[in-house]
C-alpha cells in the first residue's frame, strides 16, 4: 500500500471518530416531567408512590417518585432536583458507588450528551442504571438482571 493511501486511511479514520464524537456529544434529551413518568408508570399498573418525604432532609431534592411493577421485582427511583448542576453532582456520586460496587466479570455501558448522562450496570446476575438528564434523574439499584428488559422498555416508552 502507497504511503499516499495509508495517510488518506488515517485522515478518514481520524476525521469518523471526531465526527463521531462531536455529534454524540451534541445531542440532548428532553426531561420528562413527575407527571409523565408517574402517568406512564400508573399506565403499566405499576405502584407509584411518592418517595419526596424519606428525603425531607435534603434541601437539594424537590420531589421523589417511585414506581414498581406488582410483584415488586424492581423499583425505579424518579428525582427531580432543585438545577443540573446538582443533578449531574447526585449521578457522579451513585455512579462511584456503583463502580466501587463491581466485580471482575461485569458489563458496564455509558452514554452521554449535551443534558445527559447514562451509567448500567450488570454483574453476578443483578442490574443497576442511574441516568440523569437536565435536573431530573432515574435511579434503580440492584435487582435481578431478568428485570432489565423491563426498565428499559419503560423509559424508553417515557422518552427518558
Amino acid at each position: 500500500m502507497s504511503i499516499f493511501k495509508v495517510k488518506a486511511v488515517c485522515l478518514l479514520a481520524v476525521f469518523t471518530l471526531t465526527f463521531a464524537l462531536l455529534t454524540g456529544c451534541s445531542q440532548s434529551k428532553d426531561p420528562v416531567s413527575t407527571g409523565t413518568f408517574e402517568s406512564a408508570a400508573q399506565q403499566k399498573g405499576y405502584i407509584v408512590q411518592d418517595g419526596t418525604d424519606f428525603f425531607a432532609a435534603y434541601d437539594y431534592v424537590k420531589l421523589v417518585t417511585l414506581a414498581s411493577p406488582q410483584d415488586k421485582a424492581f423499583q425505579i427511583e424518579y428525582y427531580e432536583l432543585n438545577d443540573e448542576a446538582v443533578a449531574k453532582s447526585f449521578y457522579d456520586s451513585n455512579k462511584s458507588n456503583f463502580i466501587m460496587m463491581k466485580g471482575d466479570e461485569c458489563l458496564e455501558t455509558t452514554d452521554s450528551g449535551k443534558n445527559y448522562e447514562v451509567y448500567k450496570l450488570e454483574m453476578y446476575g443483578k442490574f443497576m442504571m442511574i441516568e440523569r438528564v437536565e435536573n431530573t434523574v432515574i435511579y434503580v439499584h440492584s435487582t435481578d438482571s431478568s428485570n432489565k428488559t423491563a426498565i428499559e422498555t419503560f423509559l424508553k416508552e417515557i422518552n427518558y
